[in-house]
């Protein structure tokens, strides 16, 4: 069983910001970045939806479930 805490879950998280993305085929994602204990220096990442991420570097995420690759975007998602 994964202990990690989802963002939408509990006061406790704190959203520390949102990193918009896309993956090979183009389709954006958005990731959150929180803090799912307020007095460690741990950051998790996670999909909208509380699908779990991996960082990879500063502009590579990967979704755990699919492997599916996500790249950092410079600008803002379509409305």
């Amino acid at each position: 069983m994964n202990p990690k805490i989802s963002s939408g879950a509990s006061s406790a998280c704190r959203e520390l910001c949102r990193e918009y993305c896309q993956d090979e085929g183009g389709t954006e994602y958005t990731v959150i970045v929180y803090r799912p204990f307020p007095n460690l220096s741990i950051t998790d990442y996670e999909l909208e939806d509380g699908t779990p991420v991996r960082f990879i570097d500063d502009c590579v995420f990967e979704i755990e479930t699919t492997g599916r690759t996500l790249t950092r975007c410079d600008h803002l998602p379509s409305a």
